[in-house]
């Protein structure tokens, strides 16, 4: 009985729940990350080509002959008023720092999914969890953590805690131009 009335409820809260008709944030971005710890350079470029979906290509180094390398498309789509959900299906080629085995890297497929969130009108916070698959038998996570001040309409600060299995845990400061 108590399970049925849960049930009800649930069922009676996701249907009151407002539904937004369009993304609460731009998809059209560039990005030009600075890596903390040890530090590097990287970047992300996205692209709505619909409503609901965009490309989205990533790069970044540690300039210790390494590198890291990424294509793919993706999804969004609002949750709320506030809140965007957002998901990414990548084929990586990177090599790893200082690593003599694989001297032209490695592929790898990159896929995850993330939420986008107005805290105040210029603040947003997002969060990112997804897995690195090399093969069947060596897959490590991924995890990112942060912030943005949209100071303009086109521009906007960030600062990311990203976990790994390929790195160190690091910081990335990065400053994004939507177009």
């Amino acid at each position: 009985m108590i399970t049925r009335l849960a049930t009800s409820a649930l069922f009676t809260t996701c249907l009151w729940v407002p539904t937004a008709q369009a993304t609460n944030f731009d998809y059209n971005h560039i990005q030009v990350n600075t890596l903390a710890n040890p530090s590097g350079l990287g970047g992300i470029a996205r692209f709505s080509f619909t409503e609901g979906a965009h490309f989205v290509a990533k790069g970044r180094t540690q300039f210790e002959g390494d590198w890291y390398t990424s294509g793919g498309v993706g999804f969004h789509t609002p949750i709320t008023d506030l809140v965007d959900l957002y998901g990414e299906l990548e084929g990586a080629w990177l090599k790893r720092p200082k690593e003599i085995q694989n001297d032209t890297g490695e592929f790898a497929t990159v896929i995850g999914a993330g939420m986008r969130a107005w805290v105040a009108p210029p603040i947003e916070a997002n969060l990112y969890v997804g897995s690195i698959i090399f093969d069947q038998d060596d897959t490590t996570s991924l995890v990112e953590i942060g912030g943005r001040f949209h100071s303009t309409e086109t521009l906007s600060l960030g600062a990311t805690w990203r976990a790994n299995g390929l790195e160190q845990n690091r910081l990335i400061f990065s400053v994004r131009y939507l177009y």
